[in-house]
């Protein structure tokens, strides 16, 4: 027997099709007919991307798009639904169309996709937890149900948290063994986007560590704790004791390097673990944790580097960074012209702040 959802899914072909036919009447057509040409244009990239054997993700894509960029949500949905029929292992499809027709207040198909997602394996419980787009069906037992299948399959799709990628120098090691940087990433992002920063200083000079963030938010994608820094710290150490069992460490020599969400935890972290951490490089910090429960530390080495034009709530964060840690340390402050994002000029001045940092020679 046909669905709901298949007969759905059929119209949305159906009219993927008649699409296409629609473009070649319109080259026909009188030039008053501007309504059907503006009715086609907005249909068109659907129905252009059905007709291309496009793929799930791309198909998401485009409804990502249509929320982000237009607040359209009903748009965004035709996508969704094309993902969700065109890929039939495809978790997010449906998960962001139950996101997408809560927010259109159609809870009984929120819920009705939400279920299929869960039937797929849905295990992103922190997004599925925080995501606001769910609220409208958040208090159904069909979406305490799906909360607690989703945590329950989390711990086996997250074992990569915390999991350190290692980039160890050529040559013999110093007297006093390996100085190492340690890059903590931004939110959504891993710790092995950060091969290419390692191949610019670390081959020869130091030891690059990367990590995953602490949560994991869907496939590649991570984040550290937002209300606690413990976790990171752990992870740190562990990544440097994973490290001295291939090259020599010189603990006494460790830095850390973030961006976003990142930087915030390695200043906690410079802060509160001061025996641990000789400095930081903090590139644009951002985040939840915001104030510093711990005494500012003195004797080290800090680089604070940010955009002028970033929202108005990082630019703050920044400016008490700035004055919670200089007292006592050697701390560069290096704003560049941009937003939320890396100096335009990272790659030339990354080895500078790094070596300074560090105290490299």
């Amino acid at each position: 027997m046909e669905t709901k959802h298949t007969k759905r899914y059929h119209l949305l072909k159906w009219g993927a099709g008649l699409g296409l036919l629609c473009l070649s009447q319109l080259a026909l057509a009188d030039e008053e007919k501007t309504e059907a040409e503006i009715r086609w244009q907005a249909m068109s990239p659907i129905a252009n991307l059905y007709l291309s054997q496009a793929n799930a993700e791309d198909f998401i894509a485009q409804g990502d798009n249509e929320k982000s960029r237009y607040n359209n949500y009903a748009g965004a949905l035709a996508y969704y639904l094309m993902a969700t029929e065109r890929d039939s292992s495809n978790i997010w499809a449906p998960y962001q169309a139950a996101g997408t027709l809560a927010m259109l207040e159609l809870k009984e198909q929120a819920i009705e996709m939400l279920l299929q997602a869960d039937n797929r394996g849905l295990w992103q419980y922190i997004m599925l937890e925080e995501d606001d787009e769910l609220n409208a069906i958040r208090d159904t037992d069909e979406y305490r149900t799906v909360l607690k299948n989703s945590q329950s399959r989390y711990l086996q799709h997250a074992k990569d948290t915390g999991k350190a990628y290692i980039y160890q120098p050529k040559g013999p090691a110093p007297k006093d063994g390996w100085p190492v940087l340690v890059w903590l990433s931004g939110y959504g992002t891993e710790g092995s986007n950060s091969a290419h920063m390692a191949k610019l200083l670390t081959t020869e000079r130091a030891i690059f560590i990367g990590i995953n963030g602490t949560e994991k938010l869907n496939e590649h994608s991570f984040r550290w704790a937002r209300t606690e820094t413990e976790s990171s710290h752990q992870a740190v150490q562990q990544a440097l004791a994973k490290a001295a069992k291939n090259s020599p460490v010189n603990r006494q020599k460790v830095a850390l390097m973030g961006f976003s969400q990142g930087a915030l935890h390695s200043a906690h972290l410079l802060a509160k673990h001061p025996n641990d951490y000789v400095g930081a490089l903090l590139l644009s910090a951002g985040g939840m944790q915001t104030e510093i429960q711990a005494s500012a530390p003195a004797g080290k080495r800090l680089v604070i580097s940010y955009g002028e034009q970033e929202h108005s709530s990082n630019l703050a964060l920044d400016k008490q960074l700035e004055q919670f840690f200089s007292p006592g340390n050697q701390l560069q402050v290096k704003p560049h012209q941009g937003g939320h994002f890396f100096d335009d000029a990272w790659l030339q001045k990354y080895p500078d702040y790094v070596n300074f940092v560090l105290e490299l020679n």
